[in-house]
């Protein structure tokens, strides 16, 4: 394969901006006065050290600011413990998910007894909880910032749970938002997967489930339906013993173990019982779409892979590489019966990423169309976006030469009628200017009506959301803010 310029898309962005009106072409909708706040890695390096997986880099916020039709910009370092150590030392200095630190022999044995702190780098997504807006990785460790400057204002944990190092960057919130949920992992001899509820008010929390589990899986996002939350136990899955003494970055340790299949439980969200468990072929996954309940059956969407082996794939000296990269899955359909049986099936011929849909109004609801990250061919990286019709088989797509989009964000019209009443927000790195730009698609026509220039290169990330007007503007000085966290 000839060299790729996506590549560019892989490189550290050192730059922080602040632009009041970006250049435009086409026309943004008027009723779009929000903001679109992306996280993702943007420092691949620190000194001489480099990281090794995609997953790994420091994490940079991007805030579009939109109102009256013009767009502004500007991006910010998150200032997390781990950034600020390494800054400070000019090493890497907190384990990642595919990086450690550079350690001594000594140092390696110390960890045994005293185990170094796991990563804050919120480098995976963000979310707003209670009065505050958080960047979250694969820890119980979100760091808090300000929405509109983006100022890193601290790092936050959750108060219950105190021993599982390991939560969920894919909360849910019911359609009210007056609750989040989440999931921690804890390692131990009896290791626990732990199921919470936030309230979004006064920030208590309370667990939900307790599930024991004696190896603990790799799980990235869970499903929700109005009544239940459901955990997907790939076997992806890790000995808690080997995790504390093997001295290997984190995701290292876990092992592929296809004779475990794949479990489901489902857990009812008012008694925390687990009502089901149902078992099927192994596969894995990064991302649930959506769930649902169809009379008394628990149907689930998944963009899911063979197995695991995309972890691999994802590793920075590949993806520089002129290697083939298919980061794309299948979109797949689990239907668990009141008996416990489980059945598949595959929705669509078009495979994705990155997947997303009108979660606003129909989180836990049947819903038709998902949206999502694609290639135009096999073993290219992300160079188009795709719209998939549930109801009425078929897709549409955006593609344009030399670009490479991102997460495609549904933005729904106010009042509005049908599902796909509003807009895509994409960023997208054109090769051709060597930067990137918003990408804005009527997300019923899939066509496009505007663009919006940023000033320079956006590393690739992973997931960002809307904030609607008034629903991310906390700042530093609001005391809700800390409602639900705990400060370090």
């Amino acid at each position: 394969m000839a060299p790729s310029r996506y590549h560019l898309g892989f490189t550290t962005l050192s730059a922080e901006a602040s632009v009041d009106e970006l250049p435009m072409r086409g026309s943004f909708p008027e009723w779009l006065t929000g903001s679109l706040i992306r996280t993702g890695p943007a420092q691949f390096e620190v000194g001489q050290q480099p990281f090794h997986h995609w997953f790994d880099g420091l994490a940079m916020l991007h805030r579009f600011g939109f109102g009256g039709g013009r767009v502004s910009y500007r991006n910010r370092d998150l200032r997390s413990q781990a950034y600020e150590a390494a800054t400070a030392t000019g090493e890497i200095s907190r384990r990642e998910f595919a990086t450690d630190p550079c350690r001594s022999i000594f140092q390696r044995v110390a960890s045994w007894f005293f185990p170094e702190p796991f990563t804050d780098n919120g480098a995976v997504n963000v979310t707003q909880w209670s009065e505050a807006v958080v960047a979250l990785t694969e820890t119980r460790l979100p760091v808090q910032f300000d929405p509109t400057t983006l100022a890193t204002i601290g790092v936050r944990e959750y108060r219950s749970c105190a021993k599982a190092p390991i939560a969920s960057a894919h909360p849910h919130f019911d359609r009210a938002r007056n609750l989040h949920f989440s999931y921690l992992v804890e390692f131990g001899r009896q290791s626990k997967y732990r199921l919470l509820a936030i309230d979004n008010q006064s920030g208590q929390e309370t667990v939900v489930a307790t599930i024991p589990v004696d190896r603990p899986a790799y799980m990235h996002s869970f499903g929700m339906t109005e009544r239940y939350l459901i955990l997907t136990e790939f076997p992806f899955v890790v000995n808690p013993l080997k995790l504390l003494l093997s001295g290997r970055p984190f995701i290292q340790n876990y092992e592929w173990r296809p004779e475990r299949g794949t479990r489901f439980h489902v857990v009812e969200k008012a008694s925390g019982r687990v009502v089901r468990t149902a078992r099927c072929e192994a596969f894995f996954a990064f991302h649930h779409v959506n769930a649902f309940e169809e009379d008394d059956d628990v149907v689930m969407d998944v963009v899911t892979r063979p197995d695991a082996t995309i972890i691999d794939l994802l590793y920075l000296d590949r993806l520089r590489s002129d290697a083939p990269v298919d980061p794309t899955g299948k979109l797949m359909r689990f239907r668990i019966t009141a008996k416990q049986e489980i059945t598949s099936e595959r929705l669509t011929d078009v495979t994705l990423e990155l997947p997303r849909f009108d979660y606003a109004h129909r989180a836990g609801l049947r819903h038709r169309f998902v949206y999502g990250a694609s290639q135009t061919s096999p073993g290219e990286f992300f160079d188009s976006l795709t719209k998939v019709d549930l109801e009425h088989p078929g897709a549409a797509w955006w593609h344009e030469a030399g670009c490479y989009p991102g997460e495609p964000v549904f933005v729904a019209a106010p009042g509005a009628t049908s599902e796909d009443e509003g807009v895509i927000l994409s960023v997208v790195l054109n090769t051709r200017r060597g930067a990137s730009f918003l990408l804005v698609l009527n997300a019923a026509t899939f066509t496009e009506l505007a663009r919006a220039e940023a000033p320079h290169h956006i590393p690739f990330s992973f997931h960002g959301q809307y904030f609607g007007p008034g629903k991310a503007n906390a700042t530093s000085s609001d005391a809700e803010q800390t409602k639900g966290f705990k400060e370090r």
